[in-house]
Order: C-alpha cells, then sequence, then structure tokens
C-alpha cells in the first residue's frame, strides 16, 4: 500500500513560497531606500532660480505732501507684485507699513526687528525680510547692529543702523541660502565702511562656497564711492555688473518722479556670493497716474542656484 505525501509536498511548496516570497520582499524593500537616496541626492544637487527684490519703500512718518503713505501704499503692493519676487527686502519700514503689506500680501511671511527695538515707530524702522512661504523656510535669522556693538541696543529708540540676514531653505531642492538685508547710514566714508566690513565679517562665518545675497539701500553711489568697494572687496558681486541682462537706468533715487534723462547713480543695490549666476538686473521704473510709489525704485534681480 502507497502512502501518501500529500501533505509533505504541500509543505514543501508552502516552504518554498514563503521563502520566494521573502525574497522579493526583502528586493523591494532594499531598492526602496536607494530610491528615496537617489532622488534626495538628485535633488540636493538640482539647480533653481530665484527672485529677489531690495526696496527703500520710504517711511510712513515722512512728511511728503501729496506722496504720503495713504495715498501710495497699494501702488507699493503693485509694484511689488509687478515682480513677484521670492525674497524681497525693505528699507525704511515701519510698524503700520509692515502690517499694511502682510495684510495685502498673504504669500508672504517676513522676519526682522526695528532698530530702535520701540515697536517700530518714528525713526526706528526695520529691514525685513519678505519670503514666500510656499517656497521657502528660514532655518535662522537674526539681526545685529551696525556699530562698534553689534548688540541690542540698551536704550529704546536709540539704535544704530542694523542689517537683518537669515538662512533660507529652499522646500523643493532642498538647498540652502543667505540673505541679507540692510540700510546704511546717509553719511559716506568711514561709518559705512566699517558697516560693509561688518557684514563682510559676519558673512565669512558662514561655510565656504556658501551661497548668499546681500541687499538693500548704501546711499552710496555703486562702482565708484569707497563704500562699494569694501562690500565686494571679499568676494561679493554686483548683480547689475554681472548680470548677463540689464534693464532700466542705473538711478535708484528719484525724489518721487521719473528718471532725469542722462543721471545715474545707483545708491540701491544687490550683491550676490557663492555659486550664483544672474540671469537678469532691473531698475523697476511702475508709476501710476503720475505717481510713484516710493522715493526710490525698487531693485530686482533673476538669480539662478546652479546644481553642484
Amino acid at each position: 500500500m502507497r502512502r501518501c505525501h500529500c501533505n509533505e509536498k504541500v509543505s514543501v511548496k508552502r516552504t518554498r513560497y514563503r521563502f520566494a516570497v521573502h525574497i522579493l520582499t526583502v528586493i523591494v524593500l532594499s531598492a526602496i531606500p536607494m530610491t528615496l537616496v537617489a532622488q534626495e541626492a538628485e535633488a540636493d544637487d538640482a539647480s533653481f532660480e530665484l527672485d529677489v527684490m531690495t526696496f527703500n519703500i520710504r517711511t510712513s512718518d515722512g512728511q511728503d505732501g501729496d506722496n504720503i503713505w495713504p495715498l501710495r501704499k497699494e501702488l507699493v503692493v503693485e509694484t511689488m507684485r509687478a515682480f513677484d519676487p521670492d525674497v524681497l527686502g525693505l528699507q525704511e519700514a515701519l510698524t503700520v507699513q509692515i502690517d499694511f503689506l502682510q495684510s495685502e500680501m498673504p504669500e508672504y511671511r517676513w522676519l526682522g526687528v526695528d532698530r530702535g527695538l520701540n515697536g517700530g515707530v518714528g525713526l526706528s524702522e526695520a529691514t525685513p525680510i519678505f519670503y514666500k512661504h510656499e517656497v521657502l523656510v528660514p532655518l535662522e535669522s537674526g539681526t545685529f547692529w551696525l556699530a562698534d556693538d553689534p548688540n541690542p541696543p540698551a536704550q529704546p529708540g536709540r539704535g544704530a543702523r542694523i542689517v537683518t540676514w537669515a538662512r533660507f531653505h529652499h522646500l523643493e531642492t532642498r538647498r540652502q541660502f543667505y540673505v541679507y538685508n540692510t540700510h546704511f547710514t546717509i553719511r559716506g566714508g568711514p561709518r559705512q565702511i566699517q558697516a560693509a566690513e561688518q557684514i563682510n565679517a559676519h558673512i565669512s562665518q558662514h561655510p565656504p562656497e556658501s551661497v548668499v545675497v546681500v541687499m538693500g539701500d548704501f546711499n552710496a553711489i555703486a562702482e565708484t564711492s569707497e563704500t562699494w568697494h569694501a562690500a565686494t572687496r571679499d568676494g561679493l558681486r554686483d548683480a547689475w555688473q554681472v548680470a548677463e541682462k540689464r534693464e532700466g537706468p542705473p538711478l535708484t533715487s528719484n525724489g518721487f518722479g521719473p528718471p532725469p534723462q542722462g543721471r545715474e547713480g545707483r545708491i540701491d543695490w544687490i550683491l550676490v556670493g557663492g555659486l550664483i549666476a544672474v540671469e537678469r538686473a532691473v531698475t523697476v521704473l511702475h508709476s501710476a497716474d503720475g505717481r510713484w510709489p516710493s522715493d526710490h525704485y525698487p531693485v530686482a534681480a533673476e538669480l539662478v542656484i546652479p546644481s553642484r
């Protein structure tokens, strides 16, 4: 009588099946991390475009007659939206102005403090950095004072000029870069040069080859002033100079009017450092019904941070 080994055969088949499934699972699961690592490496090495703008919006505390803030604030927003920057550095911004811009442009968030730490009124301007929060995340940020003591003032309302800075994380590519925004004193000479050297010293603390964007109202003529030479001495490059394409006049202070024929003088700059290219630099001329948004033209740049 022949014995039936059906159960044994089924057991062997099941064992072989389970072993095959186990091997296949191991192969699939092993491939997933490798795929993710490859995707992460590709993202970390990807290039991306970054549009930036610097804009002295003129304080709301000025005695400007027909050009007071309530009569031009919508035009300021319209001018910003016309270029639609990812990062926007403002100067002469008081709290009432920042609050209005934030309410009108919810796609942006901002960081910074006023220089006198008095709530952003009077002469206590902020140099805020606005950024598109669905594109960028600030990983760290701060403000330092352009003085012998870079720390906050001991007395509210008595602060020196300031620099607001941040290290940003680009969500899509996971690349990082630094942004600085400032407004130099109107007094030229040693104080401006010291301020430029102070910014360069701060930048030098970052890892080598860091991508850096420095922007602001420097109250000094680009390319000819000692301040500009001090600012660009350690490797920063003037975006206007190195841009593949330039648009608008080489003039940024306007007295609430159109650019006079033949007049030149860029006191609002965008400087770049590290592995970064400038495709286009623009002096933004935007007005409505004879009204200009500020006594400065904003300056914008289309940047490319290439793959490494």
